[in-house]
């Protein structure tokens, strides 16, 4: 039979490189820390500069004044309306008023150049007890088509406001 040769302990244990292989891993990991660290850092700065830049020339947006015929107070209105359809219960001056708004809700719905000749007013609610009443202008889109509008008339304070309904 084979015969073991008894394990004798030497005198000099021996070297375990686990330390070391610990020491080059933990070495490697903050390495890659420190460069992940270092590119974030980087590529957030550049986008810091690009927002900074960005807000820059947004500020340095110079908004033109907007010229506007438009009058803001009805007690103010001009005596020449111009070209103003014609019907309804509503007296020139509310007309006008009435007419300004159609025109412009008309333009940011489709109806380009709202013409006043051949738009046609009809009344579709008599004033009620509080004076409010309501119209429907049959407009001309100057394209040949018509769009229906109808506005609220509401007095109020001896002054008559009229709120257009978005098609």
């Amino acid at each position: 039979m084979e015969s073991i040769p008894p394990i004798t302990p030497s005198s000099e244990a021996p070297k375990s490189n686990r330390n070391l292989i610990i020491g080059v891993v933990i070495a490697v990991v903050l390495c890659c820390c420190c460069v992940v660290t270092g590119a974030a850092g980087y590529y957030g700065y550049q986008a810091y500069i690009t927002a900074q830049q960005a807000v820059q020339q947004f500020d340095d947006i110079e908004i033109p004044n907007i010229p506007s015929d438009i009058p803001l107070d009805p007690n103010n209105l001009p005596t020449e309306f111009g070209e103003v359809p014609q019907g309804g219960l509503s007296d020139d001056t509310t007309r006008y008023s009435a007419w300004l708004s159609v025109q412009l809700v008309g333009m940011m719905s489709g109806c380009d150049t709202p013409t006043a000749a051949t738009t046609t007013i009809s009344v579709v609610q008599e004033p009620d007890s509080n004076g409010i009443w309501v119209e429907a202008w049959n407009v001309d889109c100057g394209n040949g088509s018509f769009t229906s509008y109808n506005i609220t008339f509401t007095p109020e304070n001896g002054i008559v406001s009229p709120t257009v309904e978005i098609p």
